[in-house]
């Protein structure tokens, strides 16, 4: 049997020492049961050079190379570390979807209960209803649409991604609406800008005096 391709994980010496070893008949391949050959996959499998393998297992290196290239463990141990990644990244989705849905609640509270507050503003002209807003809480509502927008932006998964994407166009009460399974769209009204700049000049007024 002659070796065409070797494991990428092989050294130029354990290459020449394989084809070696292949050239001389595998010698003391027979004595070796499955038994042997899983515990020394299992080694390998947690990290353990062939180097190691042989030393722990007092079995030749050789042998235990040519079983590895036989039973191609490189790429087995490669996949292993591929399913891994594919886990990860697809409870990383889930995470970042869940936290986005906890923070688009949040927004839509906020945004009926300060949609309430600048309606009656509206309606009555009195002062009193902005002057007796939380500032704190206002600008983390605004906060939060940001924070959303960055969560679910295309440059978080990369353009044309299958990540969800966010339009917002910043204004009073946020409206969010689930346009598809990868869009949520926030749309707000015009009124927010004047009556947040209207906040601003009142509490530096009030600052002033």
């Amino acid at each position: 049997m002659e070796v065409t391709k070797f494991s990428e994980d092989l050294s130029e010496e354990e290459q020449i020492s394989l084809q070696s070893y292949i050239s001389n008949g595998c010698p003391g391949l027979t004595k070796i049961d499955d038994t042997k050959v899983f515990k020394w996959f299992e080694l390998y499998m947690a990290g353990k050079s062939y180097s190691e393998i042989a030393a722990i297992t007092k079995e030749k290196k050789d042998l235990i190379v040519y079983i590895a290239h036989r039973g191609k463990w490189h790429e087995k141990h490669m996949q292993y570390y591929a399913d891994i990644a594919n886990n990860l990244t697809n409870k990383l989705k889930k995470v970042r979807l869940e936290s986005a849905n906890t923070v688009a609640t949040a927004i839509t509270a906020l945004g009926k209960y300060y949609g309430d507050q600048f309606n009656k503003y509206l309606l009555t002209n009195d002062g009193s209803i902005i002057a007796n807003m939380d500032t704190k809480t206002l600008a983390q509502y605004y906060k939060s649409i940001e924070v959303l927008d960055k969560m679910m932006s295309p440059s978080s998964g990369g353009e044309g991604s299958s990540n969800p994407s966010v339009n917002i166009n910043v204004g009073s009460s946020a409206k969010i609406e689930q346009k598809d399974d990868k869009t949520v769209e926030i749309t707000t009204d015009e009124a927010a800008g004047d009556l947040i700049k209207a906040l601003a000049k009142y509490q530096r007024i009030k600052e002033k005096d």
